[in-house]
């Protein structure tokens, strides 16, 4: 549905294909003494730099991953794709904004920025820093597996990298897609033929358009909640073609129809009102054993995710060839099962949306959580 060219002729599927069995980007340039300082401080800074990436709170400066809220704040200027920065503007406002392709390298004087795609939404980068003689990878939010509403994914070599750890844990193994997407048929058809209403759950950026898609290519009728279909609207004016029409929500038309709406309408009248409907979850975290009661008055919840499952997050970081690896945004234990695996790994920050962070921002500002060089030496 949506082709994505990449320029730069390093980036590939695996990195020891470009490099023999063994071989890091490390020893074929040497090993490098001094490494990044790698920070959290509400967002992720490299002080050697001065450069913040994804910062929670608003800064003069930043580089932007991805469009969705928890990655995005109201800063002056940001650095970000083009997709990224249409999403930004219809979230944040007006900012300075300065757009990278895909594959186009910048150079920023003491530092030089890169964007390769991330899966996880349309626009979404993993940015690749060049600075000190060091190749740093941050992913951002990042899906291996085909997106079919997003750019796919590619490994970046490098020496650092710092990646998101969502589903981190041996648990969040999911089944392939297409087992997921024909359940969702499954049901689907099931709601319509007993005369209820599918409604499924997916957020309004990413998911949101990958459940469209999935549903246009099954051949049903969709109506989107205002939210979601303000996203597709941009998506379709930023060149992706949907496999069919859709509509935007009206309550005299949900019959027949499948609904897509955020998580947090299901207890809003516009989904209690349907007297007749079947409610899914798209949700990775369908995986866990806790589900039915986290998702309460759901009537099937599907694993379907925009994140890496545990697999592709190791694959990940042994493809890279990183010489170091920083895990965030999941359990610490992630990097404990990488060093298991003999990588040089250590947890950086828990997610930003949890309880201790949030209340942590709420009264004093937290202290900057800090990776020193000496644990990787």
């Amino acid at each position: 549905m949506y082709n994505i060219i990449v320029t730069d002729s390093r980036i590939q599927t695996n990195s020891s294909e470009s490099r023999g069995a063994g071989q890091s980007v490390s020893d074929e340039r040497g090993r490098f003494e001094d490494l990044l300082r790698v920070e959290y401080r509400e967002g992720l800074y490299l002080p050697d730099i001065d450069l913040w990436l994804d910062a929670d709170g608003p800064r003069e400066h930043s580089v932007i991953s991805h469009g969705h809220s928890d990655h995005i704040a109201q800063h002056r200027s940001i650095v970000a794709t083009p997709e990224t920065a249409r999403i930004f503007r219809h979230r944040c406002g007006e900012a300075r904004v300065e757009t990278l392709q895909y594959g186009e390298r910048r150079d920023y004087g003491h530092y030089a920025l890169t964007f390769y795609p991330a899966g996880h939404c349309l626009g979404s980068a993993q940015v690749l820093v060049e600075a000190q003689g060091e190749r740093l990878v941050y992913t951002g939010d990042i899906k291996l597996r085909p997106n079919v509403a997003a750019e796919d994914a590619v490994i970046v070599p490098c020496d650092t990298l710092v990646m998101e750890s969502t589903f981190g844990d041996p648990l969040y193994k999911f089944p392939p897609d297409v087992v997921t997407f024909e359940r969702l048929y499954v049901a689907v058809d099931r709601a319509l033929s007993d005369d209820r209403v599918p409604v499924v759950l997916a957020y309004a950026l990413g998911k949101g358009q990958e459940a469209l898609e999935i549903l246009l290519r099954g051949g049903y009728r969709v109506t989107l909640h205002g939210s979601v279909w303000n996203i597709s609207e941009i998506y379709r004016e930023l060149g992706v073609e949907f496999s069919g029409p859709y509509e935007k929500y009206n309550r005299e038309h949900v019959r027949g129809r499948v609904l897509i709406a955020p998580p947090g309408c299901r207890k809003q009248p516009m989904i209690t009102n349907i007297e007749r409907r079947y409610i899914i979850m798209l949700t990775g975290w369908a995986m866990h054993k806790s589900a039915p009661y986290m998702y309460r008055n759901v009537d099937l919840i599907l694993p379907l995710s925009d994140h890496a499952d545990f697999d592709e997050l190791v694959h990940l970081a042994r493809a890279s060839g990183a010489e170091r690896v920083i895990t965030m945004h999941g359990p610490a234990k992630f990097a404990a099962h990488l060093r298991e695996r003999g990588l040089n790994a250590e947890h950086l920050a828990h997610h930003p949306s949890n309880k201790e962070s949030e209340t942590k921002k709420r009264s004093t500002k937290k202290a900057s959580t800090t990776v020193e060089r000496s644990l990787f030496n």
